[in-house]
């Protein structure tokens, strides 16, 4: 389907890559962790795409969200059905400027009745 807004698809293998050599991460290690032979591993870095599968297996293997990161390069009016992270925030920030409401009441009027 073609949209008005078209956005570059990142390259899966690249972004790899970058955090591998970011994060130091041993190709060997990450291939047992993922349970792939080298070669293989060497194949899915040197693509641009990669079934969804192979790379949620990766993101458990390197313990990193790399969902997360390709959701952060679309734009952000994009619809999603993932909860709001943020909400427990707000709804925090929420309760302390009602909190902070009530004690600037309560302050006033202790400076009324020391009559300051």
């Amino acid at each position: 389907m073609k949209t008005p807004e078209t956005t570059a698809c990142p390259d899966i293998g690249q972004m790899l890559k970058n955090r591998i050599k970011r994060r130091r991460i041993s190709k060997a290690a990450l291939s047992r962790n993922a349970n792939r032979k080298p070669q293989n591993l060497q194949k899915i870095l040197g693509k641009p795409s990669i079934q969804i599968r192979i790379l949620w297996e990766l993101c458990v293997a390197m313990r990193h969200n790399f969902f997360m990161d390709l959701a952060a390069q679309l734009p952000a009016h994009f619809t999603t059905n993932a909860p709001d992270p943020t909400l427990p925030l707000q709804e925090r920030i929420a309760a302390l400027e009602e909190e902070n409401k009530l004690l600037k009441t309560k302050v006033e009027t202790l400076m009324q009745v020391i009559g300051k």
